[in-house]
């Protein structure tokens, strides 16, 4: 698992199933988008469903990759390598 700190307070959950070609994908684009500070979190992490499954569990997460984005009032669950970025970050904004 891996945790970074921001200051809004939206909390981003990548769930991923380890090094396959979809979770490489969807990392590296959540790593674009907080680079580029184009996605704002209070807390970003990135947790390996096979090595940590009761997150899976947690999340209700039944497909990999997934970006879980919690805010004190919703919960929304982006299925997929993040490919789409104009998508994602349409609905991080909306976050």
């Amino acid at each position: 698992m891996t945790e970074t700190s921001t200051s809004r307070s939206a909390e981003l959950t990548l769930l991923v199933a380890g090094e396959s070609s979809a979770s490489r994908s969807a990392r590296a684009t959540l790593d674009a988008l907080i680079g580029d500070g184009l996605a704002e979190a209070s807390q970003v992490r990135v947790i390996d469903v096979l090595q940590q499954p009761d997150f899976a569990l947690r999340y209700k997460v039944y497909f990999t990759p997934s970006l879980i984005v919690e805010t004190s009032t919703t919960t929304t669950t982006i299925v997929g390598d993040l490919h789409e970025v104009d998508e994602v970050k349409s609905l991080l904004a909306a976050a």
